[in-house]
Formats: C-alpha cells, sequence, structure tokens
C-alpha cells in the first residue's frame, strides 16, 4: 500500500499541536504566560484554525490581548504549517480555578475577574498619569472617603483597566472580606437585561447595591443611548454613594462627551475627580517596557526598547504586545533580540508610516499644548495658543512640503505670519532647552 493511499496518517492531531505547544512553553519557563495559556485546552481543527476552549471570557480576552500571536507562532511551528488560533468559551462554562495561588485566590467570586500583575506596584507613574495614579491609589487606601466617584479617561490601552485592577487588588489585600465587583458596562449591560428578562431584579439589585463595597466599572461610554441601563445604573449610583461606597469608573472621553449620555449622570459623575491618562511620552514608554521585561524575564536592550517605544507610540497595550512577539520568536528560535530582529518579527504589527498633512499636524500639536485645534486657526492671542500656532506652522513647513502661502491658507494668515512665526521657533529651538524638547516629542509622534 503506497503512502499516498493514506494521506493524513502521519498529521498531528489538534490534542497533539497542543500538547506539543504546551511543552514548548514549559521549557521555556515562561511561567506567568503559562498560569494563563495552561487553562486552554485543544479543541479541533477548523477552517485552517486551531480552536481552543477557555474557561471564560476575561481569560479569552486577556489572552487575545497579549498572547495570540505567540500561541500562532507556537501552534504554526508545532503543526508544521501555518495555523491561526480561535478561541471559543464554552456554553454555561463554571468559573475558572486560578493557576497560582494570590492574595485574592480563594474568594470565590473575584479570583478570575482582577489580574493580579495589575498592581500599583507593577504601574509606571510619570507625569502622564501621575494624577489617576495618585488618586487611584487615595480611593484604594480608604475606599470611599476619596473622590468619590473617580472619573479615569483617556485612549485606548493607556492604562485605564490597569488602575481598576489596581484598586481592587489593593482593597482586598488589605481587606478580603470586602466586596469588589469589577466589571465592564457592557456587562453591567448584559446583566440587567438578563434579570429582567427572567424577572430577578431583587437579586441584580441585591448584587449591585447591598453586596457591593467598590465598584469598578471598566469603558462607561457604553452606557450612552441605553436609557433603561442608565436609569438602573443611575438608582445604583445613588444607591452606592449614598452607603459611602466606592465607584471607579473608565471612559474613553469626558463624560459631556459621551453620546446620549443622561444629564443627570453626567451630574453625578462630576460629583468627585474627573482626570485623564494622556499618551506617553518616549521616555515612560521605554520605562514601561524595561519594566515589564524585567518582570517576565526578557533580555531586552535599550537599543531595542527604544525601537520598540518610538514605533509604538499611542497604545500601552500594543506595545507590550509587540514585546511579547518579539520574546516569543526568541525563545522560539534563539535568534539574539537585537533592533534588526525586532524589526523582522514586528514587520507586520508596526504601524505604517504616515503620510503628514497639515490637518493631522494642527491635530497633534493642539492635543499635545492641550488647546482646541480650531484655535490655531482663529485670531486669539492668548499665549499658549499663539506659541501652540507657531509650532504648528514650524513643523508643517520642516516635516511637509507645503510652501509658506499653502501653510498660511491653513491656518488662515498671510505668508509673511507664517515666515516670522518659523523664524521665531527656529530661534527659540537654539535658546531654549524646553522648547528643543517640546519640538522634538512632537517630531517623534507626527514621524515616529
Amino acid at each position: 500500500m503506497t503512502a499516498a493511499a493514506h494521506p493524513v496518517i502521519n498529521q498531528p492531531s489538534a490534542g497533539q499541536v497542543w500538547g506539543n505547544s504546551l511543552s514548548q512553553l514549559r521549557q521555556q519557563g515562561n511561567l506567568y504566560a503559562l498560569s494563563f495559556i495552561e487553562q486552554l485546552h485543544s479543541a479541533r481543527f477548523e477552517d485552517g484554525r486551531l480552536i481552543l476552549s477557555v474557561p471564560d471570557r476575561f481569560l479569552r480576552d486577556w489572552i487575545d490581548d497579549h498572547y495570540k500571536s505567540m500561541l500562532v507562532e507556537l501552534v504554526s511551528r508545532e503543526a508544521g504549517t501555518a495555523l491561526d488560533v480561535g478561541l471559543e468559551v464554552p456554553v454555561n462554562a463554571p468559573p475558572p480555578v486560578p493557576h497560582a495561588p494570590t492574595p485574592i485566590a480563594n474568594h470565590p467570586t473575584r479570583a478570575h475577574k482582577l489580574n493580579p500583575r495589575c498592581t500599583f506596584e507593577a504601574y509606571v507613574v510619570a507625569e502622564n498619569n501621575q494624577l489617576p495614579a495618585a488618586a487611584a491609589a487615595a480611593v484604594a487606601d480608604q475606599p470611599g472617603r476619596h473622590y468619590n466617584p473617580l472619573f479615569i479617561y483617556g485612549g485606548t490601552g493607556l492604562g485605564k483597566t490597569h488602575l481598576l485592577h489596581a484598586v481592587g487588588l489593593k482593597v482586598l489585600q488589605k481587606n478580603p472580606a470586602a466586596r469588589v465587583l469589577y466589571l465592564s458596562s457592557e456587562e453591567f449591560t448584559n446583566e440587567f437585561v438578563e434579570s429582567v428578562r427572567e424577572h430577578r431584579m431583587a437579586d441584580f439589585r441585591r448584587k449591585f447595591r447591598d453586596g457591593c463595597d467598590v465598584l469598578l466599572l471598566d469603558d462607561v461610554q457604553f452606557l450612552g443611548k441605553k436609557e433603561e441601563t442608565q436609569k438602573e445604573f443611575f438608582h445604583t449610583f445613588n444607591a452606592l454613594h449614598e452607603l459611602g461606597r466606592a465607584i471607579v469608573l473608565t471612559s474613553d472621553t469626558v463624560p459631556s462627551e459621551i453620546p446620549g449620555l443622561e444629564g443627570r449622570l453626567r451630574s453625578r459623575f462630576h460629583m468627585g475627580l474627573i482626570t485623564d491618562i494622556l499618551e506617553p511620552t518616549l521616555e515612560t514608554r521605554v520605562a514601561i517596557l524595561r519594566k515589564k521585561a524585567l518582570a517576565d524575564g526578557i533580555p531586552l536592550t535599550d537599543p531595542v526598547a527604544l525601537f520598540i517605544a518610538r514605533h509604538v507610540q499611542k497604545n500601552v497595550r500594543e506595545m507590550e504586545g509587540a514585546l511579547v512577539k518579539v520574546s516569543a520568536v526568541h525563545s522560539l528560535t534563539g535568534q539574539p533580540i537585537t533592533e534588526e530582529f525586532a524589526a523582522q518579527v514586528l514587520r507586520d504589527v508596526l504601524p505604517q508610516r504616515r503620510v503628514l498633512d497639515l490637518d493631522s499636524i494642527q491635530r497633534e500639536v493642539a492635543r499635545y499644548y492641550k488647546v482646541p485645534a480650531e484655535e490655531l486657526r482663529q485670531d486669539k492671542r492668548v499665549k499658549q495658543v499663539a506659541h501652540a500656532r507657531q509650532a504648528a506652522m514650524y513643523l508643517s513647513r520642516k516635516l511637509t512640503s507645503s510652501s509658506f502661502p499653502e501653510i498660511g491658507k491653513a491656518f488662515q494668515k498671510d505668508h509673511s505670519t507664517v515666515i516670522s512665526a518659523v523664524r521665531k521657533v527656529e530661534a527659540e529651538r537654539e535658546s531654549n532647552a524646553s522648547v528643543r524638547a517640546d519640538l522634538e516629542e512632537l517630531e517623534k509622534r507626527l514621524v515616529g
């Protein structure tokens, strides 16, 4: 009988591929990654994917954010062919059992909801996040006594969720009996809808009002336009606040800019402290990478840290994911982690160099100096606005091929004003270290 008669006889099964992949991870000794990945089980091959069973949605999302690319590389190598990885949560899956005990692991209702690595100690505090980090620490130290509610807003992947977990972990460390609820606004909505459908609103209200000491609600912006959910959350908020229970909320924008958010909820959110997390500077991004590399045992040199930090600028989660991918390929191939190696590994991950136009320069400069972009095109002579306008004109001339008249038209000024602004900023860049640092940071943000 020829080999062609049995073409699949030597192809590994899904279980074999996954078992060999886990063996490889164990040999690498990355215990932190293993603590999550060992909770997965192979299910089947389907449409070029290895489908893995994951105990719950939280773990699914965490692995998808942090380890998906590493798993794809790993299973493809073990299968001998390109494979994608799919993660599925079984219907009616029981709560997962934590792989490694932590100070809160014995608490049956929250061990799988708070990530034990997202502590205050693991959070890199810098100028861009100093106030929200300090406020979150104060809430964790005395829940309900300070900044109630604490409302943290900022772009995706900047560390808002990390601070929520850190608050919960700190509260439970100080008081293991504390009743801490962490969930997203989408999960809150789903629980509310399900409780209404199944006539269990008494249980729902008991959980979120009587049975809660600290409420940590992520992505509040998704409550917008959900009228019935907002009504229920309004009453939940009031009940918790009147009892002196701590409330910490995150959003991608300030309350006033959440579409469809009721005025009375906006008013409640303003009762405490509203603070934002800004995009981290280059130095902060490097510090974050160094801290993660040290915690995970990744041999990261300063040039490689600088390379990754320069190319992934606005999303800390994506930056950490890039580091994980570099580390995974390094472990699998044994190649040293150099700038060239990182560039090759991340060629499909790193953002493409964008073509600059005058409008994008105006928006970035306005964001950096914290002024409305439209004011750069007006005749306001407020010092901060005037300086930002001049810096934007200078960068428009330096980083694009636009002529002085073209730049003037974009700023609603004549070309002589642009010439004067460019010359002034050029002189300030030479004589003022602070101006020079601002311009260098802006150039890095604009061109990488």
